[in-house]
């Protein structure tokens, strides 16, 4: 396949547009979908929840806009940060078929916040691909956060401060 048979037929697309789509997707496959204060959209499941936040990309060669959907869960608040942690995330946390594990230390590196994300395209965003991705974030993320609170410390999405 040459460049130009990539680019026929293209379609572009910002932010807005794409969470457009992503939200009559997700309305039409989960129960509960909140928008979110930043214009993305949170399906809760189990003791986390999946935020689903469509963002704008760097604009193709043309100069026509892209879009990305970023799927991500927190797995864990105020973890320490040891090494453990950081070995773990880097090592078990990155063995998924769909997303991995960060974590992001907090001022001074007093406490860690966990995740686990993903993200796929927006510009041709299928209904089935969206609906998989969350899934797999969803049920990963509600397994991941029972660890990180066990081995690390901290607190789930769902526990109170």
């Amino acid at each position: 396949m040459d460049g130009r048979a990539r680019t026929e037929g293209k379609h572009v697309a910002t932010a807005e547009e794409t969470g457009q789509k992503v939200q009559r997707i997700l309305i039409g496959e989960y129960n509960d979908v909140r928008l979110t204060k930043d214009g993305g959209f949170a399906v809760p499941f189990g003791s986390s929840t999946a935020f689903v936040e469509p963002t704008d990309w760097a604009a193709d060669a043309e100069g026509n806009p892209r879009s990305l959907v970023r799927i991500w869960a927190p797995l864990g608040r105020d973890v320490p940060p040891t090494p453990e942690l950081f070995r773990w995330a880097a090592t078990e946390g990155q063995s998924k078929w769909f997303g991995s594990v960060s974590v992001v230390e907090g001022a001074e590196g007093k406490n860690a916040f966990v995740m686990f994300d993903h993200a796929i395209l927006g510009d041709f965003l299928d209904p089935a691909e969206l609906i998989s991705a969350v899934t797999a974030i969803m049920v990963t993320a509600d397994e991941l956060d029972e660890i990180v609170h066990d081995k690390f410390g901290g607190k789930r999405y769902t526990d109170p401060d």
